[in-house]
């Protein structure tokens, strides 16, 4: 039997009401927490809301039949004590779909290495490097007048020292946006960083769900959203942006926890203010995002996207 386009929102529909079902079930330590950073600044400063912009492709893949010429983004962070993070995507249309190909990592800089002697006592004993990193690879295509769906695959890594381990990532999400000119809003969700458990651990696995207002001729956008990873900790998002005669851009967002079973997050789960700005000019855009950490101080993202 042909899918018809009522079929495919009411499959969405169960998807969206069944994911506190999956969250009460699969609480534990993640491997790879990396993978909920925000991909870049545009992202960052929008409380992660990753239906706004084209080039967050990589975490929702369904954004991808979007975009109307080829995009290339990059990224840089800077964390605490030399921590870094850097990704780099681009995304393309073709004649019927679209393509998403990305890097990100996370660079733990140097880290102090110490032995214990007989007495008990630790010694330096030089230092090591750990990174985390993943590349990817993503496809979107619009299926009906409205509504489009898309698939990723990360393949994922972790370096300690001198062991390693590594294992598969997906993201499934569709998007529903009317063509209507009059229309301002469409709505994006799906499954991001779903996959078999890596050495015992889980992926940080989770369901989202976002609503989008937006119009080319107005200078203000806003997004709501849900975001229930599976290891119980669920996030209510809302975000705007604020153009400047379509050259300047003012962001925030924040991000309210809804519940936090898992205490080893502590105090630092409560900060979740997200502020940024953005500048475009012709085929460049450069943006900016600023990330409070609490105690471990403020996260600076910078990132560039160039259209061709």
């Amino acid at each position: 039997m042909p899918i018809t386009r009522k079929t495919l929102i009411c499959c969405l529909s169960v998807i969206f009401f069944t994911s506190p079902v999956f969250a009460e079930n699969a609480a534990g330590t993640t491997a790879f927490n990396f993978l909920k950073m925000p991909f870049n600044a545009q992202v960052a400063s929008m409380a992660g809301i990753s239906s706004l912009f084209v080039s967050a492709s990589v975490s929702n893949p369904s954004m991808i039949p979007s975009v109307e010429k080829p995009v290339l983004s990059a990224a840089y962070a800077s964390h605490f004590q030399d921590v870094n993070y850097n990704s780099l995507s681009f995304t393309s249309p073709f004649k019927n779909f679209g393509i998403n190909v990305s890097y990100a990592g996370m660079n733990y800089g140097k880290i102090d290495s110490y032995i214990e002697d007989s007495s008990g006592n630790y010694l330096p004993n030089g230092s090591f490097d750990a990174n985390d990193a993943y590349v990817s690879i993503g496809l979107g295509k619009e299926i009906f007048r409205d509504v489009s769906l898309g698939i990723s695959v990360k393949y994922v890594w972790q370096k300690i020292y001198d062991s390693s381990i590594a294992g598969a990532a997906f993201n499934f999400s569709g998007a529903y946006i009317p063509g209507n000119a009059d229309t301002t809003w469409y709505v994006s969700g799906g499954f991001e960083n779903v996959g078999a458990d890596v050495e015992g651990y889980p992926l940080p696995s989770s369901f989202y769900i976002d609503f989008v207002n937006t119009h080319e001729e107005e200078p203000f956008i806003y997004a709501l959203g849900i975001k229930a990873y599976f290891d119980n900790t669920v996030w209510l998002k809302a975000a705007g942006e604020y153009a400047f005669n379509e050259m300047f851009f003012l962001r925030a967002g924040y991000s309210l926890p809804v519940t936090n079973d898992n205490e080893s997050l502590g105090e630092l789960y409560q900060r979740n203010l997200s502020f940024g700005f953005g500048f475009e000019y012709g085929f460049v855009s450069i943006d900016y995002a600023w990330l409070p950490f609490g105690d471990l101080g403020n996260t600076n993202m910078f990132s560039l996207n160039i259209s061709f």
